[in-house]
């Protein structure tokens, strides 16, 4: 498979939008399967729960994706989405709405996916850049996800267990 940065225009976008879906139903796997036990779990009072992880990866995606609008990335507006419900279900609904929106930014720049471009704290980085971005973000809770429930002693979900090799 050749690199994303090799691959033709169009393509990083399916590439991107193949991973993202792939990494983002981990994520809805594990909220539609975790009991309320292991979503408000806290194993250190340093640690988010799941559910309040849940939520911010709402938030963190609307500021990401100001960037494909042409916005100024403004953590500090993070509260204007978070969802309006925390238990599983609007957690993943929410989750689809920023999914959504991430989507029609995709849509507009299919045309010329090079076009896109932003500085990344120093680092210019294209569509594939940030797409990973997007993805290693969602990667780093799903970590912190499987060690609450190791500590916790919860159940993992199967296709976490069998993706990431995980230990029941």
């Amino acid at each position: 498979m050749p690199s994303a940065s090799s691959l033709p225009s169009p393509a990083v976008i399916d590439d991107f939008v193949v991973r993202w879906t792939f990494v983002r139903g981990m994520t809805i796997e594990f909220l539609e399967f975790a009991g309320d036990e292991c979503l408000d779990f806290r194993p250190t009072d340093k640690f988010m729960t799941i559910r309040e992880q849940a939520a911010h990866l709402v938030e963190v995606q609307a500021m990401y994706q100001f960037a494909f609008a042409g916005e100024e990335i403004d953590f500090a507006r993070k509260s204007e989405f978070t969802p309006n419900g925390t238990d599983a279900a609007s957690l993943v609904q929410a989750l689809g709405k920023q999914d959504a929106v991430l989507h029609s930014h995709l849509d507009r720049l299919r045309d010329d996916p090079d076009a896109f471009s932003i500085d990344w704290y120093g680092a210019e980085l294209g569509l594939s850049g940030f797409g990973a971005v997007f993805i290693q973000h969602e990667a780093l809770h799903h970590g912190q996800w499987t060690a609450h429930t190791a500590l916790g002693g919860f159940p993992t979900p199967t296709g976490w267990i069998l993706n990431w090799g995980l230990y029941t």
